[in-house]
């Protein structure tokens, strides 16, 4: 059995406005190329992490909220493919992920599901193949949570509000309730339309996780630091899709629940 992270109460959110204080970010690298399939996210201010009165109860990995300045930047519109990935392995940049249980490389029929079951080195590697970079979490949240702090990419309606699902996702331990949005496990990339974020990235809530290039804080000290992992999975609770939302896990373990996306200079 592979790996997961623990699901998070699910809990709903009061229609509050806040203020938090601001801070700033570091400007992206510059890359030497843009990857096609990016959509642009403009520079700004944006409301970053949770808020207990306006989106909470908060984990206490997800305070303070703040205001957070981010440059423009292009993100993957979805999650990186088993079939770009393979293009970086017969490149013989990129090393080979693991098969067999819940992972897709090596599986008939996958290529265009997501690339999970790779190390945070290894999509580190084929981002920097393409000419990008792992986006880091103030990215990763910006490009999920636009300008109006929004709990999910799509909005404020639940995944499954008036019987429209919007995530991939997964309520519970029963088979049933995880096969409500008609996918057991992970699913193609770009299935879910109707869960666009604000600038029309695709399965940033669900279908699996993401890896980011920011190290967790209280990690930050040791000889591999965890880095955060963020948009939930089909593994997870429906509270792990709101873009403040994230987890943790060590650079050299694998996921058959965590992909990834790359972001690039705009």
């Amino acid at each position: 059995m592979l790996a997961c992270s623990k699901p998070a109460p699910k809990v709903q959110a009061p229609a509050k406005q806040a203020a938090p204080a601001k801070t700033a970010v570091a400007k992206p690298p510059v890359v030497a190329a843009v990857m096609e399939g990016m959509v642009k996210v403009p520079g700004g201010l944006f409301r970053f992490g949770c808020d207990d009165e306006l989106d909470g109860p908060c984990a206490q990995a997800e305070r303070p909220s703040r205001l957070v300045q981010v440059h423009g930047f292009k993100i993957d519109k979805t999650e990186v493919t088993v079939e770009a990935y393979k293009k970086c392995v017969d490149a013989e940049v990129c090393t080979r992920a693991v098969a067999g249980d819940e992972c897709n490389w090596g599986e008939s029929g996958r290529d265009n599901y997501p690339m999970n079951c790779v190390t945070w080195y290894q999509a580190d590697q084929y981002c920097r193949w393409v000419g990008g970079y792992l986006p880091s979490e103030v990215e990763w949240e910006r490009a999920a949570r636009g300008d109006d702090g929004r709990l999910y990419p799509w909005g404020n309606e639940a995944p499954d509000a008036d019987g429209i699902f919007r995530a991939n996702w997964g309520e519970g331990l029963a088979r049933q309730l995880w096969i409500r949005d008609k996918w057991e496990f992970d699913a193609p990339v770009g299935r879910f339309e109707v869960g666009a974020g604000p600038y029309g990235t695709l399965d940033q809530a669900g279908n699996v996780a993401e890896w980011t290039s920011t190290i967790a804080p209280d990690t930050q000290d040791d000889p591999n630091p965890e880095r955060i992992v963020k948009g939930g999975s089909f593994r997870e609770y429906a509270r792990r899709l709101r873009t403040y939302a994230k987890d943790s896990h060590g650079p050299h373990r694998f996921y058959s629940h965590v992909g990834f996306r790359c972001a690039a200079a705009k």
